[in-house]
């Protein structure tokens, strides 16, 4: 993978990342409460902890979490075949989204004491709202757990896929461990060093 791709990938997969985290905070809020509200009356205890806040983050994360690794799955396949596969690549790759989701983590205390950014905050780190709620730890460090078990389970996701892929075309696997073919002298080389017979 050249430098110019892997620079896409790695902003592909950043955006991915941030537009699922949007897409998690809508689902928990908005969708999935109101699924909840059309269960039947009887149902009223169940849906009471099922609307409750921590549970509603929790759903947010599981959504975010099962479409990452469903892409990830899918980009061990495409690079097995491409053969464009590289422990050191996609470590970096999982190793920039997680800088990118968590600096911003970092500058919590101060843009919330001055009640600057609190949507910002709210929505992108929802998916991760419930380990704080429930285990009572430091904001950041919500955030570093939350999308750091998402992103080992997609580093997971995409060595099965990989390994799944080249199983099934071994020849894959062959060529990766094959040293590069030496290369050939130019023929031209060669006939500048055979003597002219008209020198003669």
């Amino acid at each position: 993978m050249d430098s110019l791709k892997l620079l896409l990938y790695i902003l592909a997969r950043i955006g991915l990342m941030l537009l699922l985290c949007l897409f998690g905070a809508f689902v928990g809020v908005i969708l999935f409460p109101s699924l909840c509200n059309l269960m039947p009356g009887s149902w009223m205890s169940v849906k009471n902890v099922l609307i409750d806040q921590s549970n509603e983050s929790i759903i947010a994360f599981i959504i975010c979490t099962i479409i990452m690794v469903r892409v990830f799955y899918n980009d061990g396949k495409i690079h097995a075949a491409y053969e464009e596969w590289s422990s050191v690549t996609i470590t970096t790759v999982l190793l920039l989204m997680m800088f990118a989701y968590f600096i911003p983590a970092i500058f919590f205390d101060s843009f919330n004491a001055e009640g600057k950014g609190k949507v910002f905050y709210l929505v992108l780190y929802y998916p991760s709202e419930w380990i704080r709620r429930n285990f009572d730890v430091a904001y950041t460090v919500s955030v570093l757990v939350g999308m750091g078990a998402t992103l080992l389970i997609c580093l997971a996701a995409y060595i099965i896929s990989f390994r799944l892929y080249v199983k099934k075309h071994p020849v894959i696997l062959r060529r990766m461990h094959e040293p590069p073919a030496p290369e050939l002298p130019d023929e031209d080389d060669e006939d500048d060093d055979d003597p002219d017979p008209w020198d003669e």
